[in-house]
């Protein structure tokens, strides 16, 4: 085709109108990748699982926990803008070094990690919301998501954010000191293992004591895990700065 035959044709309003059609469609495809796609990555982590059952009372531990991050990944798969990285599937366990490492290498942005307490007192309740140590680059980051966890649950149950520490008690013991978040003593103390050990935000959240009957009645079951999970998406949005999405019908 020589070059006159060539500008005539472009000169064609189909033509044109082709070209402008494909230049859009090349430009959509390019950022197909980022819309609704903004970087951000969660970690999920169900305490214990398999033969770990954790505490043990009305419900194991590991059973509860299971039940909420079922519920919430499926609720945050709902959401294409977030990524989701359950740390071990369900039925099953994973060494908490072995989580800590896999975290830092999918570079989560932030991780929830879903246990439950115990107490011998069986009528103790309440959710305790912990953060990183206020000695930790992760602490302010940590808070934040915590504050957003206690707003999302503040109309269903009283939440309490702290920070859990293993003092020494004698050669191999420990006890545990819990001290509310904003107290910034730097204690010189271990804190969660998967806090320690992970270079990311990491929040750990106890809403139940198995030990309390009416707590397992009424957070233990799969209309109550789905409510949970809808809290905790909330809070997860509001960390980020996205508007949430209707959950989808079944």
């Amino acid at each position: 085709m020589t070059a006159e035959k060539a500008k005539k044709k472009l000169k064609n309003p189909a033509v044109l109108i082709l070209a402008g059609l494909l230049v859009f469609l090349i430009i959509g495809v390019s950022l197909s990748g980022f819309i609704g796609s903004p970087g951000i990555t969660v970690a999920v982590d169900a305490a214990y699982g398999g033969e770990q059952t954790g505490y043990t009372g009305f419900i194991n531990e590991s059973e509860y926990s299971e039940g909420v991050v079922n519920a919430l990944c499926e609720r945050l798969q709902q959401d294409d803008r977030i990524t989701l990285y359950r740390t071990h599937e369900a039925g099953t366990s994973h060494s908490v070094l072995n989580i800590a490492k896999e975290v830092n290498e999918k570079k989560a942005d932030i991780v929830l990690s879903i246990h439950a307490g115990y107490d011998p007192d069986p009528q103790v309740t309440g959710m305790r919301i912990y953060a990183e140590k206020p000695s930790t680059e992760e602490y302010d980051r940590s808070m934040n998501f915590a504050e957003e966890v206690q707003k999302a649950f503040q109309d269903e149950i009283s939440a309490e954010i702290d920070c859990m520490y293993y003092e020494p008690i004698g050669e191999d013991k420990y006890q545990l000191k819990v001290v509310p978040a904003s107290d910034q003593t730097d204690y010189g103390l271990d804190t969660w293992t998967l806090m320690e050990k992970t270079v990311v935000p990491v929040v750990v959240t106890e809403q139940i004591y198995v030990s309390n009957e009416a707590d397992v009645k009424k957070w233990a079951n799969q209309e109550a895990y789905a409510k949970t999970a809808e809290l905790y998406y909330q809070a997860i949005c509001e960390y980020f700065g996205i508007s949430p999405r209707p959950a989808k019908k079944k």
